[in-house]
């Protein structure tokens, strides 16, 4: 070899492990920095306000803040499945209505029922059918609306009756670019018992593409696929996979693709984000979005800050900041 020309390759080596040393060293710095940012929003806005918003007179501007980040999102996530031509449906799920009704499910789903009309997107408001039923018998916990069997098995027959309508339903637009590893949030091979020795210990199982469900989606697709994308209303905590809704309903319809994509805490924001970058690339055909009332109020920044999927730190507005020195005053 050309004594010039390998000295020239060993210093064009050098100075790529150069600038990748100083490229992770940057990341290092920029993580540590991000670690203490969180940290400090965290531990100085320690709390989340719920009801509290609605019940404040010094709320009801903030609850018009709060409401415009839910629809932004909506508006991006209807943008975004019209963009894959799939058909988008927003099923209000919530036992939270008649005799069970709150304050946030009073005004959430009335502002939900009318954006969604407003944006010509179809709303099914289940609420009334489920508060109607023994919720003794249709949830494990009541008050935090965790499906019991029998609940799930309510839940598969109100979403499966939304499916059956749009059976021929299907997207003529093939998702371009790579397939992420995964294309929901949870750990990808997870098979673990959760709450073990409690009275509600269950297994939970994840596919290999971080979503909870027994198989992994297979391509090119050969049947017709329904995305479903919610929180623990979806997700099913308390119940091993073969009770919940998704469950079911693939039980009920092996000739649909149906894809579980929830997550507990989870907002209009973070299901218009977890489409966009991976569950958009399971090509699907139709979206079920299982939402409530509560959702407007859970935009609120400390919430965003402690469970938004996106990681971002959501630095107080004017009104949320006001309002949760008015609420809690310098209490830590």
């Amino acid at each position: 070899m050309n004594i010039k020309k390998g000295s020239g390759l060993l210093l064009s080596l050098l100075v790529v492990i150069g600038f990748e040393q100083c490229n992770l060293k940057q990341k290092t710095i920029n993580q540590l920095a991000y670690n203490a940012r969180k940290k400090d929003i965290l531990e100085h806005f320690p709390r989340i306000p719920h009801d509290e918003i609605l019940q404040q007179i010094t709320g009801n501007r903030l609850y018009s803040e709060l409401q415009e980040v839910y629809k932004n999102s909506l508006i991006s996530l209807k943008n975004e499945t019209d963009n894959d031509c799939a058909k988008l449906v927003v099923a209000i799920v919530t036992h939270e209505a008649g005799k069970n009704t709150t304050i946030s499910s009073n005004y959430g789903i009335a502002y939900i029922i009318r954006a969604c009309d407003n944006m010509n997107i179809e709303c099914i408001n289940l609420s009334e059918d489920i508060a109607a039923k023994n919720l003794n018998e249709i949830m494990l916990v009541p008050e935090e609306g965790m499906w019991s069997k029998a609940g799930a098995e309510y839940e598969a027959q109100i979403l499966g009756d939304i499916i059956v309508k749009y059976t021929d339903q299907r997207s003529t637009k093939k998702i371009k670019g790579a397939k992420p590893a995964t294309f929901g949030d949870l750990p990808p091979h997870l098979d673990e018992v959760i709450d073990k020795g409690q009275s509600f210990e269950y297994r939970m199982k994840v596919n290999g593409q971080g979503l909870r469900m027994d198989h992994d989606i297979v391509f090119p697709k050969t049947k017709q696929t329904v995305l479903i994308l919610g929180d623990a209303k979806v997700l099913s905590p308390g119940l091993d996979n073969k009770y919940i809704a998704t469950a079911i309903l693939q039980r009920r319809f092996p000739d649909k693709e149906i894809i579980n994509a929830g997550f507990n805490h989870y907002t209009m924001e973070d299901f218009e984000t977890l489409y966009i970058s991976k569950a958009r690339y399971t090509e699907p055909d139709l979206v079920i979005v299982c939402t409530d009332g509560g959702d407007i109020l859970d935009n609120y920044f400390s919430q965003r800050n402690r469970y938004s999927r996106t990681q971002r730190i959501y630095p107080p507005t004017g009104m949320e900041e006001n309002f949760y020195f008015q609420l809690y005053g310098n209490q830590q």
